[in-house]
């Protein structure tokens, strides 16, 4: 059936732009954060105390494992709704990666200046906004199911988002012992 076929290609281009858009991510935040740290204290004092503590530190190696965690699991949702045909979740994490672009879009407004996730939200925000009419239309998801499963969907990424911001440090601290142990 070809809405079959439409909806399975919908649903692989979540890992696919998830991962475009995250390497734009992990390339260039580092070097964004150094950049721009002066701009930022002077824009949102508060605000990037915080951010720069958090993120100055750490390695682009601990922030690669994290969206490397990410994508396994946006991976495992996808193959999950490819072989159950059970979109439910896929949507909610489909939602979820949308918000989080459209998130993004605020950022680089409210900075009125290039933030290392801006070119790739701009390219995959329409993408994603056509994918999930033109998903609405083809499966025809139950409407309070989609409402609950996108608020799944953005619980668990604000959860595992959080989870990850916390093990980063860690994993930059396993990599300087790794880094300096003798052992092969």
């Amino acid at each position: 059936m070809i809405v079959l076929k439409d909806i399975q290609f919908i649903i692989w281009l979540l890992p696919i732009l998830f991962m475009f858009h995250d390497f734009e991510e992990i390339i260039f935040v580092k070097p964004w954060i150094v950049k721009s740290k002066e701009r930022l204290a002077r824009k949102y004092p508060k605000f990037s105390k915080k951010f720069v503590a958090h993120y100055d530190p750490l390695t682009t190696s601990s922030f690669a494992l994290g969206v490397a965690e990410e994508f396994i699991l946006v991976s495992i949702i996808t193959i999950t709704a490819f072989l159950t045909g059970w979109y439910y979740l896929w949507f909610g994490a489909f939602i979820a990666f949308t918000i989080h672009l459209i998130a993004h879009c605020i950022q680089w407004i409210a900075f009125k200046g290039y933030v290392p996730v801006i070119v790739t939200s701009v390219i995959c925000l329409p993408i994603c906004c056509y994918c999930i009419v033109l998903f609405l239309q083809l499966y025809q998801l139950d409407i309070g199911y989609a409402v609950l499963f996108s608020a799944i969907g953005i619980i668990i990424t604000i959860v595992n988002l959080l989870a990850l911001h916390k093990a980063m440090p860690a994993f930059d601290k396993w990599l300087i012992k790794y880094q300096n142990s003798k052992k092969g």
